[in-house]
């Protein structure tokens, strides 16, 4: 009666249920150690260590791996006798995208000596899962000479906490800014540390045609670190649970030297954890003037692959076409090339071409005459010896002296697809008949 009451009072206490052995009696030791009786001597038993209930408790982010300590077992069988400990872990309950092992789980056994123990490991990998509270039991399987036990432990409560978040805002500065006239702007970078204490790592490019002014971080330690066309931003911090820190840039300009839209900072990415902000971009601003800009411009891709491998060394070719649809007029036309190809050479059907060297790229600039509905062109020549970012700019808008900009920039883009199809621009007519332009209405005939 006695032993009974004892079983009563120790699966009251711990939830721990006997599921099978050569003896009956299970007590609870105030050192937090199950001691479960598997032969008929009270000083004889197997104990494993449990923690309010549980034997681990394991707090993981998404997309995040973490090692642990899964069960401590103690074996004290009289005689020295050597147990061999299997554990089999119920993952029923874990969600999609979590992945956890523990030690044994294969069929294969520890041993462990008379008066030893032995501490389980486990591992568990969380990926785009569901934050939340899962717990996974555990029966352990314990065989020794004369005798088998199978045991149900404490089980393991795990904790998906949801992972940092990123976000980049401007904060001061213009997003549209005349062409030519300097500009400075500070974003933010702002980090938030939901659920457990981490250490976070910020990675950010900064194109190289802007300065950076100042960093100013509110926690934390940063380097700049200058690579080809970018300089490279990190941002190491530690954070506590629920904790924020942001880190100012502020970057400028002396100018623009063509019209349309610059990448002023891509997204940021928290090392590790799949996460990053949105980009930021501005616009170089051409504003029209008041001379006479009755013409028709076009920039078009005469032959060249849209898609490069990384390194991957390729040549261009491309051409900006002009008719004057109003008086005769001295023209000036500047496109820029992107500082990843180089002007290897030009031909122009009239007038003079310069090239000269930007911090954004090459600087084209085509000065000539035309009469009353006469027409340009200038064939330019680009080669790369590979590109490493996911776009590069080849060629700008044209900016007509005096007009503003017209046409659309061209790009190159990096694949790392093998065996891709549709990979080369297709071939603009190079009679140019059709021209299309946003400085004038229709079709240029």
């Amino acid at each position: 009666m006695k032993k009974l009451l004892a079983v009563i009072f120790s699966l009251f206490m711990v939830s721990l249920i006997l599921i099978g052995s050569s003896g009956t009696f299970v007590s609870f030791n105030a050192a937090r150690e199950v001691r479960v009786n598997v032969v008929p001597h009270e000083e004889e038993y197997l104990g494993f260590m449990c923690d309010d209930g549980y034997s681990a408790v394991v707090t993981v982010g998404v997309n995040e791996k973490l090692d642990f300590e899964a069960l401590t077992v103690r074996n004290h069988l009289n005689d020295l006798k050597t147990v061999d400990v299997t554990l089999h872990p119920d993952y029923s309950s874990l969600p999609d995208g979590v992945a956890m092992q523990i030690e044994t789980e294969d069929g294969s056994s520890r041993p462990i000596g008379g008066e030893g123990e032995y501490t389980f490991s486990g591992n568990v990998s969380v990926g785009n899962a569901e934050p939340g509270e899962y717990i996974i039991p555990v029966t352990m399987e314990a065989r020794w000479n004369g005798g088998d036990a199978w045991v149900s432990t404490c089980p393991i409560r795990l904790i998906i906490v949801g992972g940092p978040e990123i976000q980049k805002t401007l904060i001061a500065g213009e997003l549209s800014v005349p062409s030519g006239e300097a500009a400075q702007w500070t974003f933010r970078i702002t980090l938030d540390n939901p659920g457990k204490a981490r250490n976070l790592t910020v990675e950010d490019k900064i194109p190289s045609e802007f300065e950076v002014v100042s960093v100013s971080p509110s926690t934390g330690v940063y380097l700049l670190t200058p690579q080809g066309n970018f300089v490279n931003l990190t941002w190491n911090v530690t954070l506590d649970a629920d904790e924020e820190a942001y880190i100012d840039v502020t970057l400028r300009t002396e100018g623009f030297n063509d019209c349309g839209e610059h990448v002023l900072n891509p997204g940021a990415e928290v090392v590790g954890h799949n996460v990053s902000s949105e980009s930021i971009n501005v616009t170089s601003d051409c504003d029209p003037g008041t001379s006479d800009c009755k013409m028709c411009v076009s920039s078009k891709v005469v032959s060249g692959p849209r898609l490069l491998f990384p390194g991957q060394a390729a040549t261009y070719h491309t051409r900006i076409s002009v008719k004057n649809k109003g008086e005769a007029k001295d023209v000036t036309i500047q496109q820029l090339v992107g500082p990843d190809f180089e002007v290897t050479g030009h031909s122009a059907s009239r007038g003079d071409v310069t090239v000269s060297q930007t911090p954004q790229g090459s600087l084209v600039t085509w000065t000539f005459h035309l009469d009353v509905g006469e027409t340009a062109t200038l064939d330019l020549y680009e080669h790369t010896d590979g590109i490493y970012s996911r776009r590069a700019l080849l060629v700008g808008k044209v900016y007509v002296v005096g007009c503003g900009c017209t046409g659309c920039p061209h790009y190159v883009y990096t694949t790392s697809c093998h065996g891709c199809h549709d990979n080369e621009v297709g071939a603009e007519s190079p009679d140019n008949t059709g021209i299309e332009s946003d400085n004038c209405e229709g079709e240029c005939g």
